[in-house]
């Protein structure tokens, strides 16, 4: 309980700042500065504290078949439960995107450790993927290419960085300690920023537009469906106990802030969207102290 209060403490204060400060609090440079900079070391230093082995590679390939297979019910709900396209868009893939990134790395830092780190970050890269293939191919009803989702995902510094660390790591390359000191010091700095940056975010929003029915079916499937076939199929499955509670942990994330981008971008039910963060993050407040105990 006290390691939540610990981290949602940090959200608080990016939450109170936007709140005091108002528009001087710039949150668009923390999030370019966090995505561009700051992230790339996370995914870097988290890549290169273990060994990669086939638990680690298991992790993101059982993450993903998860996410798939929840996507053929929640399409299958969201048909036959809504008539608008936009909402069928939202109901099909939101729930699915967590912020993996952002809320789990860190956690996953302070309720498993060091080896947290490295489950959570491979799960993250599987997300980033998904996000910006089959996620946008929803938001935009078929209308965004795959040559176009292909340019969104290789724009990402932290694919790259995570490629580079990937192969160092498989070919036993293995950095100075003093580097990976420096590494962790951007690496902390990121989780900190990336804590700020969601409270902040937390405090532009306002109560309105809130549409029960949308933000019943999407609690239902993040905190209820997902989470119900995960834990069905990993227990089924003779896997080690981090890489159970990394992917479990993972698929229970939050709503992430990238789905709002994507709804304000193709569509206008970016608000109602950004509600739904609001409450499914509410929500996760509860579970975290739980999360440790799963087994």
């Amino acid at each position: 309980m006290l390691i939540a209060i610990g981290i949602y403490f940090f959200i608080f204060i990016g939450f109170l700042s936007k709140k005091i400060f108002k528009d001087d609090i710039n949150e668009k440079t923390l999030v370019l500065l966090s995505v561009y900079f700051l992230q790339p070391f996370l995914t870097f230093w988290g890549l290169m504290i273990k060994n990669i082995d086939s638990n680690l590679l298991l992790a993101p390939t059982l993450y993903l078949t998860i996410i798939f297979i929840t996507l053929s019910i929640t399409f299958f709900i969201a048909k036959k439960f809504f008539k608008d396209k936009e909402e069928r868009s939202i109901v099909s893939v939101t729930a699915l995107v967590g912020n993996t990134g952002n809320l789990g790395i860190p956690l996953s830092l302070a309720l498993f450790g060091e080896i947290g780190v490295l489950y959570t970050t491979m799960i993250n890269l599987a997300n980033i993927f998904f996000i910006y293939s089959v996620a946008i191919f929803f938001y935009a009803n078929g209308n965004y290419s795959f040559k176009e989702s292909f340019f969104k995902i290789i724009k990402i510094p932290i694919i790259w960085v995570g490629m580079i660390a990937i192969f160092l790591n498989i070919n036993g390359i293995k950095l100075d300690s003093n580097v990976m000191q420096i590494l962790q010091m951007g690496a902390f700095t990121s989780m900190v920023v990336q804590l700020l940056i969601f409270g902040i975010y937390l405090g532009k929003l306002k109560f309105e537009y809130f549409n029960i029915k949308l933000t019943s079916v999407i609690v239902l499937i993040k905190f209820g469906i997902l989470p119900l076939i995960g834990y069905l199929i990993l227990s089924s499955l003779n896997i080690d106990k981090i890489v159970f509670k990394a992917v479990l942990f993972e698929i229970m994330m939050p709503i992430a802030v990238t789905n709002v981008n994507l709804v304000a971008l193709f569509g206008n039910k970016a608000v109602e969207v950004a509600m739904l963060i609001v409450v499914t993050s509410l929500l996760f407040i509860f579970i975290v102290p739980f999360v440790g105990k799963i087994s």
